[in-house]
């Protein structure tokens, strides 16, 4: 049952809010009623100058403090902004656009710390347009389905199938790729925590994209093994701009063995109504984004005894046959993450892959196809040993 804390922070964050500050010059808004927006309270100071209140959605919550918001002002204007975020501190380089599609970081002549309040001090240059502010490039639910609905475009075989509801009672959705010949499957699980563009996004598009492209070795990984995919778990969270929540105020990647959510919920009826019916779960794949990204969640020493060696000969394959070198972190499988679900429920190989916050973007989607491309060259041997 949702506290009665947790649900008066969780009304407040579905309030659509547009914040206006007035000087006598100029009209000054600051907006954060789109989706994914986030910003909880504007003050003016003086001389052009604004500090904005933001608050996590609900509490306990990890050091990753999320905004994102617009401004726009009557005429040009240079002002200057201070992020605050109370008990928290300043976490990832603001990135700006005017269209919400191309973005880009802010000049760093433009940013500076307050090393004791953890707070950020930004310079912005405004005007009658937009200017979109946020921790990072702003992926709303809308965005996710539209990429989804052109992947299906080219890939007709794809079915996007409504396999469960959010909190909100939002459909949510499990892109199905099978054949009722094959047995082996991997599963691909995208962006449980709202602010983790850069891997449950960026890397997870590209890695599907990859596994899915016009060449010898997608078209036979695609004959050889079911794909099912969660494109966006908690579109709940991605929408109100949650800092790591779904709508219930739970993080959803401690949630994979109590299953109190229908997210995670959803994730356990479809996967094991598929194992029911005879399918063979191989590999699952969980993307997320850390400060100190990037880097896999491997099983501990004592599980990967057990395996058949998919993750280590994956590894191996990419440093031998890409540019990448991977940093692979053992985990105990007594943690409650999604990946372990997986290792647990179907005895199978799983990790969680995370990406760094602020990695160079063309370079994060390198590496996922590179990941991709190395894990269906790795299945299919282990395929054809008759190792799986």
């Amino acid at each position: 049952m949702i506290s009665f804390l947790k649900r008066i922070a969780f009304l407040s964050s579905t309030i659509l809010l547009i914040y206006a500050c007035n000087d006598v010059k100029n009209n000054v808004t600051f907006d954060a009623s789109f989706k994914g927006g986030r910003l909880d309270s504007v003050l003016f100071l003086k001389n052009n100058s604004y500090r904005l209140l933001i608050n996590p959605a609900f509490e306990p919550v990890n050091k990753s403090p999320y905004f994102a918001f617009s401004v726009t002002s009557s005429t040009p204007e240079t002002i200057n902004v201070v992020l605050d975020y109370g008990k928290y501190k300043h976490r990832y380089i603001p990135k700006l656009s005017t269209d919400k599609k191309n973005w880009r970081s802010i000049e760093t002549k433009n940013i500076s710390m307050d090393t004791m309040s953890g707070n950020a001090n930004l310079k912005l240059h405004i005007s009658s347009q937009k200017l979109f502010v946020a921790a990072q490039e702003i992926e709303a639910s809308d965005d996710t389905y539209l990429w989804v609905d052109k992947m299906i475009a080219k890939h007709p075989k794809i079915k996007k199938t409504v396999t469960g509801k959010t909190v909100l009672k939002k459909g949510n959705y499990c892109l199905v790729f099978e054949s009722d010949t094959i047995q082996h499957t991997i599963v691909l699980v995208a962006r449980q925590h709202p602010p983790e563009i850069p891997g449950g996004t960026f890397s997870f598009k590209a890695f599907f994209e990859e596994l899915f492209a016009d060449t010898d070795i997608a078209k036979e990984f695609r004959n050889s093994f079911n794909i099912y995919t969660f494109p966006l778990l908690n579109p709940d969270g991605a929408d109100l701009g949650n800092w790591r929540h779904n709508a219930n105020g739970v993080d959803l990647n401690r949630d994979w063995m109590d299953f109190t959510q229908p997210e995670t919920q959803m994730v356990k009826n479809v996967v094991e109504e598929k194992v029911s019916t005879g399918k063979k779960i191989q590999f699952a794949i969980d993307f997320h984004t850390s400060y100190n990204g990037p880097y896999l969640l491997i099983l501990d020493s004592i599980n990967e005894i057990k395996t058949k060696k998919i993750i280590p000969d994956w590894i191996n394959n990419i440093e031998s046959k890409s540019k990448f070198k991977v940093e692979a972190r053992r985990r105990s499988q007594e943690l409650p993450y999604c990946y372990n679900y997986f290792i647990n429920a179907f005895g199978c190989e799983a990790v969680t892959y995370e990406e760094g916050d602020e990695v160079d973007r063309q370079l994060i989607k390198e590496r996922a196809k590179a990941y991709a491309l190395n894990l269906m060259k790795t299945m299919l041997t282990k395929l054809k040993n008759n190792e799986l």
